[in-house]
């Protein structure tokens, strides 16, 4: 509603301080990175002054970033945010973030100048309910789907650069001296400027600008991006700055022990929210692991990511498949054989997927608890857990497994089958190119009725719950042993990437598990992106649960240090 809601007329004054206690509530549940924990790419010793500026990439939340001078915010013309709740946008981010303050504060600008703001220009406003200190909003190129940019496009985006930089030499320092901008992918997202270029003109402008001024005020600079190809793009334009530039105007030194390949994983700030969930850890005598899709997202598998799907099943994607996602429910395969081409790959990409740091930290906590005082429940069917060492007796799976095949008409209880040996034995028939599978005699078939199988995974009440139930009732009992146990005993339900997808089989349980137990024995830490970081207000204030917002890898390595 507060998207949609426009700048007149004005909020009444306490309300706007009821939503600021809501947003302010909000944002103390994320996980913040600080910018002296992000190490410089590169860094710029100018020839005529003692001064360094020092260039990072950093793939991240761009609001979660403290010890930050401002951060620079991609606007449209109007300078009032964006009116539409559904775009991922990163006007809408910082809005969102920031409280309606800052659409106020930017009607106040748009009114004084009484105009659209110009592209190329940069106006700055305080960061409101955001750790940066101030905002600099600019407006970049506009250009059409697959437009290629003109020159007035290129001299556009790097006024941008340009503008922000000199906005924000007038801001005051930090109180440790220095003053941090952070950038992010300006015109690159809805604006449709093409990002490789986007990143080349941004660097490049960046370092003219500081060769042109050596007495900037300006210490760091920071290139946030929300995609790891973004991040691949800068880390790669950094890391090959022309070495002219040494000669010429000073030296550029490399962070050689920066690897190249995937992005700095940046501990998180203390915060309350990271010490009660600590505490709480510290403090159990029994751990209950809940998993979903965001915990297989954070080691790669992430089923919305169509660079993943593009790397491999390249050519389904004639299908109009863009990512895993697309498959669940997909019914216009071309043929039987094209369909088992397809999950054939699937199935062996997910059971070749290279252990997990983030799993072996996991194994590492449960240890703790000893092997009869912890369980997982996962909502994947993957088979991570057991895949990284992880007992298959402790890891319940309501959903299903890849490792099975079942008998679609479920023609009897027992007709589920091992998949291993039907992805062995199709492998050496999939064409490289099509994707298709060859031979028709490799489409897997019940071997009780001879009718058709499919995955077993819940997809519908064709489901076989059978290779999952025995460990489905071992939780059960395992739960009401924790409930019965007498003294100080307590059990902590780790949660982590459980979203709103089907919140039915872990999210809603979980909360009904804490909020029902007789002896108040159970917490709950909910760990993830946006929702899946969220608990309800009122078991927060019971002290029955805490949610931390962001990335798991780093909320556990906050939590597990």
């Amino acid at each position: 509603m507060l998207c949609r809601l426009l700048p007149s007329p004005r909020i009444p004054a306490d309300i706007l301080d009821d939503i600021d206690t809501v947003i302010a509530y909000q944002n103390s549940h994320h996980l913040l990175t600080s910018t002296t924990s992000i190490q410089p790419t590169v860094t710029i010793h100018h020839r005529e002054t003692i001064g360094r500026l020092r260039i990072a990439c950093w793939k991240g939340d761009i609001t979660t970033l403290t010890d930050v001078t401002a951060i620079v915010n991609a606007a449209n013309s109007q300078l009032l945010g964006c009116f539409q709740p559904e775009h991922r946008c990163i006007d809408n981010v910082i809005h969102s973030a920031a409280g309606p303050r800052l659409r106020d504060a930017c009607y106040k600008i748009m009114s004084s100048q009484n105009h659209p703001e110009p592209t190329g220009a940069a106006k700055v406003t305080p960061g409101f309910l955001l750790p940066a200190q101030w905002i600099v909003h600019t407006v970049g190129p506009q250009l059409h789907p697959r437009e290629k940019p003109q020159s007035r496009h290129k001299e556009e985006l790097a006024s941008c650069y340009r503008s922000c930089l000199e906005a924000v030499e007038s801001l005051p320092p930090l109180q440790d001296g220095r003053k941090v901008v952070a950038f992010c992918c300006i015109s690159t997202g809805l604006f449709a400027f093409p990002s490789e270029l986007a990143a080349e003109i941004a660097v490049h402008t960046v370092v003219s600008w500081y060769m042109a001024h050596p007495k900037t005020t300006i210490t760091d600079i920071i290139f946030d991006t929300f995609l790891e190809k973004d991040w691949s793009l800068y880390q790669r334009i950094l890391s090959n700055l022309n070495p002219s530039l040494n000669a010429t105007y000073g030296t550029i030194s490399l962070n050689t022990q920066l690897g190249q390949s995937t992005p700095q994983i940046s501990p998180c700030t203390p915060s309350p929210a990271i010490t009660k969930a600590r505490t709480w850890l510290s403090e159990a005598t029994t751990l209950i692991i809940s998993a979903g899709a965001g915990l297989s997202a954070a080691t790669g598998l992430d089923y919305t990511s169509t660079t993943l799907f593009t790397k491999h099943f390249p050519a389904f994607t004639k299908l109009g498949l863009r990512k895993l996602y697309d498959v669940f429910g997909y019914r216009n395969w071309a043929s039987e054989t094209q369909k088992w081409g397809y999950y054939f790959l699937h199935l062996d990409m997910v059971r070749s997927w290279p252990d997990s740091s983030l799993y072996a930290s996991l194994r590492t906590l449960a240890t703790r608890f000893g092997d009869k005082n912890y369980f997982i429940r996962t909502s994947n069917a993957d088979g991570f857990f057991v895949q990284n060492g992880f007992d298959a007796a402790r890891v319940a799976t309501p959903q299903g497994q890849y490792a099975f095949l079942q008998c679609l008409a479920k023609c009897r209880d027992d007709a589920v089958f091992p998949s291993d040996p039907f992805i062995d034995r199709a492998l050496p028939f999939i064409d490289p190119v099509t994707q298709v599978l060859r031979d028709e005699t490799c489409v897997p078939r019940c071997r009780f009725c001879g009718g058709e199988v499919t995955l077993c995974v819940r997809g519908g009440a064709y489901f076989n719950e059978r290779p999952s139930r025995d460990v489905e009732d071992e939780y059960c009992r395992f739960l009401e042993r924790v409930e019965r146990e007498e003294g100080e005993s307590n059990a902590v339900v780790l949660e982590l990437g459980v979203g709103l997808n089907t919140p039915a089989v872990l999210r809603w349980p979980n909360e009904d598990l804490v909020s029902g137990s007789a002896g108040r024995r159970f917490r709950l830490i909910r760990v993830g992106v946006d929702a899946a970081g969220c608990v309800p207000w009122e078991l927060e204030e019971q002290d029955l649960a805490v949610g931390l917002s962001g990335d798991i890898r780093v909320a556990l390595g906050a939590l597990l240090s």
